[in-house]
């Protein structure tokens, strides 16, 4: 299964030995970011080290950015970033990278970033799911099934 992975969800790694990272590293995912991913964390390095040591910083940060497949845009890809850069402006305007290359790459985006993924299902320009979601596809519920249940948990309470 292949996703797009946003910084949150780099930078849970980084900061919990958790489902995410127990997610993250499974054999089964196939992650792709955007190089913007590590640069946005690497200029919070500091912000991070007041919860982590250097040490574990540059360990985990190695072993996350050896797990990822990046990908840069290229100038045919400029029509992927002018819509993402659109789409996201009215939620997270640094969350288009992601966006983008999700449209690029026909596959969705992993984030626990509700108003993303809000926005996708309701406009359908990308699809974003969270970490409830991606676990159950790992366990093997239909595509689907797991939108059914996505649009059922963010938008019926947004929806009233």
């Amino acid at each position: 299964m292949k996703f797009v992975v946003d910084t949150n969800k780099i930078v849970a790694c980084l900061l919990k030995d958790g489902k995410v990272r127990r997610l993250f590293f499974s054999p089964f995912l196939d992650l792709y970011t955007h190089p913007y991913a590590i640069e946005e964390i690497r200029s919070y390095k500091n912000e991070f080290l007041k919860k982590i040591s250097n040490q574990a910083f540059d360990f985990i940060l190695s072993k996350v950015a050896s797990k990822l497949n990046f990908v840069s845009f290229l100038p045919e890809d400029e029509e992927y970033l002018k819509t993402a850069r659109s789409v996201a402006k009215d939620f997270d305007f640094d969350d288009y990278p992601f966006i983008a290359l999700a449209m690029k790459l026909g596959i969705p985006i992993w984030t626990n970033d509700k108003q993303m993924i809000i926005y996708g299902l309701k406009t359908r320009k990308y699809i974003a799911l969270d970490t409830k979601a991606i676990e159950k596809l790992i366990k093997g519920k239909s595509f689907e099934n797991v939108l059914k249940d996505l649009k059922k948990r963010h938008l019926t309470s947004h929806n009233k």
